[in-house]
């Protein structure tokens, strides 16, 4: 009898556990495609994870135990390898903070945004006093986007969390190290 391989073993205890989100396959296959791409570019991919995990206490989820990360550090890492010619997977829970975004985590953006014109026709401005350097940060996260250069994935709970971890690993294991 040939014993079953040992990552079977933990693909089988993670599903057991952790029942897998319906979407990992679509989303593996984004990563994949992804990691694919900026490989063929020459250019080194990275995952990073941020923010928080949640876990519930029960199946029809009332109470849960969380944790506080904000993602403060992962968001700013993203851009530190962005910045540094690397193509980012960005593993993040929802409603933590995201690149670029994360300088004005404290500013409530309607403080922000002035109107003017008429009751139609008027347009928003942004008050560059309120959101200092605005223009710049607005600057580099359109270059990021349309180089394509960041591939956000939302996770809620710890279970997709880890499912999609193990995505990434898997769909980032078809380029290899460099």
């Amino acid at each position: 009898i040939m014993a079953e391989p040992w990552i079977s073993s933990i693909d089988g205890k993670l599903a057991e556990e952790f029942a897998a989100p319906s979407h990992v396959e679509e989303v593996k296959e984004k990563m994949a495609a992804f990691a694919t791409c900026h490989a063929e570019a020459g250019r080194r991919v990275v995952l990073i994870t941020s923010g928080g995990t949640k876990v519930p206490l029960e199946s029809r989820t009332v109470r849960f135990l969380d944790n506080f990360s904000s993602g403060r550090r992962g968001a700013s890492s993203a851009e530190y390898f962005i910045d540094s010619g690397y193509a980012v997977i960005f593993l993040h829970r929802h409603r933590s903070l995201y690149p670029y975004t994360r300088m004005f985590l404290t500013i409530n953006m309607l403080d922000s945004l002035q109107f003017r014109g008429g009751e139609e026709t008027g347009e928003v401005v942004v008050n560059q006093q309120v959101l200092p350097d605005i223009a710049r940060v607005l600057k580099r996260y359109n270059e990021v986007k349309e180089g394509g250069l960041l591939l956000p994935i939302e996770f809620n709970t710890l279970s997709e969390y880890l499912h999609l971890l193990k995505a990434a690993a898997q769909a980032l294991s078809t380029i290899g190290i460099k």
